[in-house]
C-alpha cells in the first residue's frame, strides 16, 4: 500500500496502491461443506477491511472533510501571512530622491508599485486556489483585489506615464529660455496621483497655508514657474526660493497630494501664473512679457498648492524651474533644486505608506474572514468532492 508523499501542511492527499483485495475467492464458491472456510475468510475480510478504513481513517486527509477544513484553514492562513511579508518586502525600498533624479527613475518608482500591486493580486489568488473553496474567503479578496489592489495599480500606471523623461527634477534655467511644461504629462501625473489619493489618503488639506512671509515673496515663488521672459534675470532669488521651502515644509504631504488630486488636470498649458487656481495649472504656467504676470494671486497662493505645483512641474516631462542665475553652485539654482527634491519626497515618501497601509489593513481584514469560516461554509460543490 503506496501513500502519496506529504507535503508541508497541506496535508495527506489519499492513500494510492489499495488495489483490492487478492487470492479471496467469492461465497458463490463455498458450500455447505466449506463452512469453517467462510467462517475465516468472512473474518479475514473483516479484518482486511477494518485495517484500511483506519488506515484511511489516520492517514488520507484528503477523505476526512473535518481535517481537509482544518488543513486549508491553516494554509489560507499561512498563505495570506506570506502574501503581507512578502508585500512588506517589496515595498521596503525607497527611492533616495535628490535634485539629480532623473524623471524616468519617478516614473519607474510608480511602475514598481503597479508590478508589487499586480504581483499580490497573484499571490492572492493562488492562495485561495489551491486551499478549498469558500465562498466568504473568495469574496472577500476579490472585494480586496478590485477595490483597492487594481485601484492602485491603475493609478501608478497612469502616473508613471507622466514621468519619462531623461532630465533630472531639479533642471533650472534662465527666465529667457521660453521653457513649456508637457500637458499629457501633467494630465497623467495628476489623474493617476488623484486615483490612488482618492483612496488611501484621508487626512490632508489641499488648500493649507500656513506661512507668513513678506506677501511679495510669497507672490513671487511665482517665478519659479514663468517668469517675466523679456528680463533674462527675472527669475526667482533667493528670498523666492526661501519662501517657496519655506511653503514646502510648512505643509504635510498628506496637504500636497491632496492638492494634486483637488487640480483640474486639463488645466491650460502655457497659462499666466498671475491666472493659474491650482497646482496644476502653477505647474503648466509660462511666463510673459508683461509686468506681474509672474505673481500668484490669491487662488493659488496657498502654500499646499505651491508646493503641489513645484512638485508636478519636478515629475512632469520638459518640467524646469526659472531661476535668476542658473549656474553651477549659484545659491538660487542650488536652492531651486533642493525645494524640487523636498517637494517630491514628501509626495512619494506619503504616497508610499499610506498605500502600504491601506494594503496591509485589506490583509488584516482577509485574516479576519478567515478566522470567521466554519467547516459549513464551504461551497456545496467542493464539499461533494471531498466526500
Amino acid at each position: 500500500m503506496n501513500r502519496e508523499e506529504i507535503k508541508g501542511m497541506k496535508g495527506i492527499r489519499g492513500i494510492r496502491g489499495i488495489r483490492g483485495i487478492r487470492g479471496i475467492k467469492g461465497k458463490e464458491e463455498l458450500g455447505n461443506r466449506e463452512e469453517r472456510r467462510e467462517g475465516r475468510e468472512k473474518r479475514r475480510i473483516i479484518m482486511v477491511m477494518m485495517m484500511v478504513m483506519m488506515v484511511m481513517g489516520c492517514n488520507s486527509g484528503g477523505r476526512d472533510p473535518e481535517k481537509v477544513f482544518l488543513s486549508e484553514m491553516v494554509n489560507l492562513g499561512k498563505g495570506f501571512l506570506d502574501v503581507f511579508v512578502s508585500f512588506g518586502d517589496m515595498v521596503e525600498g525607497t527611492l533616495g530622491i535628490k535634485a539629480e533624479t532623473k524623471k524616468s527613475e519617478i516614473g519607474k518608482y510608480f511602475s514598481d508599485i503597479e508590478k508589487t500591486m499586480n504581483s499580490v493580486k497573484s499571490k492572492l489568488n493562488a492562495v485561495v486556489a489551491e486551499n478549498g473553496d469558500y465562498p466568504k474567503v473568495k469574496e472577500a479578496v476579490e472585494q480586496f483585489i478590485s477595490g483597492i489592489l487594481d485601484k492602485i495599480a491603475e493609478g501608478a500606471k497612469l502616473a508613471a506615464s507622466g514621468a519619462t523623461d531623461g532630465v533630472s527634477i531639479g533642471e533650472v534655467v534662465k527666465s529667457n529660455e521660453g521653457i513649456s511644461v508637457d500637458a499629457a504629462s501633467v494630465n497623467a501625473l495628476v489623474k493617476g496621483i488623484k486615483g490612488i489619493v482618492d483612496l488611501v489618503i484621508d487626512k490632508g488639506d489641499g488648500q493649507a497655508d500656513k506661512t507668513k512671509p513678506a506677501d511679495a515673496d510669497k507672490k513671487d515663488i511665482g517665478k519659479l514657474f514663468g517668469a517675466k521672459n523679456s528680463d533674462a534675470n527675472g527669475g526667482a532669488e533667493d528670498k523666492h526660493v526661501a519662501a517657496a521651502s519655506a511653503s514646502i515644509g510648512a505643509v504635510s504631504g498628506a496637504d500636497i497630494l491632496k492638492a494634486i488630486a483637488g487640480a483640474n488636470a486639463d488645466a491650460n498649458k502655457d497659462g499666466k501664473v498671475s491666472e493659474a487656481k491650482d497646482a496644476a495649472a502653477l505647474a503648466l504656467a509660462k511666463g510673459t512679457a508683461n509686468a506681474n504676470e509672474d505673481q500668484i494671486k490669491e487662488s493659488a497662493k496657498k502654500d499646499a498648492i505651491m508646493a503641489a505645483g513645484i512638485a508636478l512641474r519636478a515629475m512632469a516631462k520638459d518640467g524646469k524651474f526659472i531661476v535668476k542665475d542658473a549656474a553651477a553652485n549659484n545659491t538660487e539654482a542650488d536652492a531651486a533644486k533642493g525645494v524640487a527634491a523636498s517637494a517630491v519626497t514628501k509626495v512619494l515618501n506619503t504616497l508610499i505608506i499610506a498605500i502600504r497601509n491601506s494594503v496591509d489593513s485589506g490583509l488584516k481584514k482577509i485574516n479576519e474572514v478567515v478566522a470567521t469560516v466554519k467547516q459549513e461554509d464551504k461551497s456545496i460543490k467542493a464539499t461533494a468532492s471531498v466526500q
